[in-house]
């Protein structure tokens, strides 16, 4: 389906509102609501799922509930109909019991997550919207669901921040991954896989640990900045990384 060249213009006003209410303090509803018209407005006044421009929603990808410092960021927000919104939130969509491990009552759905970052990731790209600004996830939201799936907050993944996030949800939870390998007596990298991926457990040899490589095939769509770009080029970690705005 065909769509109008991108307002940029128009969002970058959107977004100034939004940013200039959250500092000022303004009102929580206010607030939302100026977060909710910037997000229809950067993807296009239609649903980034299957398009269609009628009864639309600004949804959040992560629950408000489960990660409260990413309600007003824009990379959690994805415009949806009336149909793929209201399939967001079949089954469990009550306060969940903190005291449980993540998405044991199924409200986090955490599967669907990752596919709308993968899908908002693809959107950005094709219509050369990715700005860390328009699409933006703080360091700590990133580092909560490296947590979430048993990795340090300073691991590294590569591409834009919703498709960090996108890739971070899709990495197998490390403390299963490794109790699958450790029931077959195989060692285990804390480094993630990323799609694609293989991990390659080499033959033992006498006297010497059994030595494993990772073959990664996945090339990311986005990148942040040219500092993110050069990074992955050199290696798998790195330290912290910049704040791009205030959270």
């Amino acid at each position: 389906m065909s769509t109008s060249p991108p307002n940029v213009a128009t969002m970058e006003i959107k977004l100034g509102r939004l940013k200039d209410a959250l500092l000022r303090g303004r009102r929580h509803d206010g607030c939302l609501r100026l977060w909710s018209d910037f997000i229809r407005e950067r993807d296009g006044h239609r649903c980034v799922d299957c398009h269609s421009r009628k009864r639309l929603s600004a949804h959040h990808i992560c629950r408000k509930s489960f990660l409260r410092i990413a309600e007003f960021q824009t990379g959690n927000g994805i415009t949806l109909c009336h149909d793929c919104h209201k399939e967001m939130h079949r089954g469990f969509n009550a306060r969940p019991d903190l005291s449980l491990p993540v998405d044991a009552q199924g409200g986090e759905k955490l599967a669907a997550a990752e596919r709308l970052f993968s899908i908002l990731t693809d959107d950005a790209v094709e219509r050369n919207l990715m700005k860390d600004e328009f699409y933006f996830l703080s360091d700590k939201v990133l580092g909560s669901l490296k947590r979430m799936q048993g990795y340090d907050p300073a691991t590294y993944f590569p591409g834009s921040r919703i498709e960090q996030a996108y890739l971070i949800l899709a990495e197998c939870e490390l403390g299963m991954r490794r109790a699958m390998a450790g029931a077959d007596g195989m060692p285990m990298t804390s480094e993630p896989l990323l799609p694609g991926g293989l991990y390659l457990v080499l033959p033992e040899r006498p006297g010497e640990p059994r030595k494993t490589v990772v073959v990664r095939t996945y090339v990311p769509r986005s990148k942040s900045n040219e500092v993110d770009e050069k990074k992955a080029s050199s290696g798998t970690r790195r330290g912290p990384q910049p704040k791009g705005e205030p959270e």
